[in-house]
């Protein structure tokens, strides 16, 4: 089977160089197939939105409970 180097780049231009492996896919007709984990940075700045976006739901269905039990 021939080797062949290639270099991976997440979308945000952070290189997956430990986050990138060769694996043997039994489902492939050659067999080969890369699998790439999700940069560092771009895996903190998603979780630092899902934070964010639940803080924001979290507070507005507590203003809505609060105002509820005000009337």
């Amino acid at each position: 089977m021939p080797e062949i180097e290639v270099e991976v780049y997440c979308s945000c231009g952070e290189g997956l160089c430990n986050q990138t492996k060769s694996m043997w896919a039994y489902n492939r007709p050659d067999g080969n197939a890369l699998t790439v984990e999700p940069c560092e940075k771009c895996l903190e700045k998603a979780r630092d939105e899902g934070y964010e976006k639940g803080y924001e739901e979290g507070y507005e269905k507590g203003k809505e409970k609060n105002n509820d039990n005000t009337n």
